[in-house]
């Protein structure tokens, strides 16, 4: 997972692996990324590209909702 954009423009990455991590596989299990509405035209948002298993997008700060915004938080905060 990859954040970028924002005012600032720093990235921020995070990875996990559901394998080991019964949290993110609770998480995982309840998102479908092909169900993700493509980010919307806002300045300065970030954005997150998403890879689970290979399925990927790119999500906007404002479609970042319940489970997928879950997923988020637990995967970028595990580097902190």
């Amino acid at each position: 997972m990859v954040r970028s954009g924002g005012f600032a423009g720093i990235e921020q990455r995070g990875q996990s692996d559901s394998a080991t991590d019964p949290m993110l596989a609770r998480l995982v299990d309840r998102v479908d990324l092909a169900m993700v509405p493509p980010p919307g035209r806002i300045p300065d948002q970030f954005l997150y590209d998403i890879d689970i298993d290979g399925a990927s997008t790119t999500v906007g700060e404002a479609q970042l909702h319940g489970p997928l915004r879950e997923l988020v938080h637990h995967v970028l905060g595990q580097g902190r």
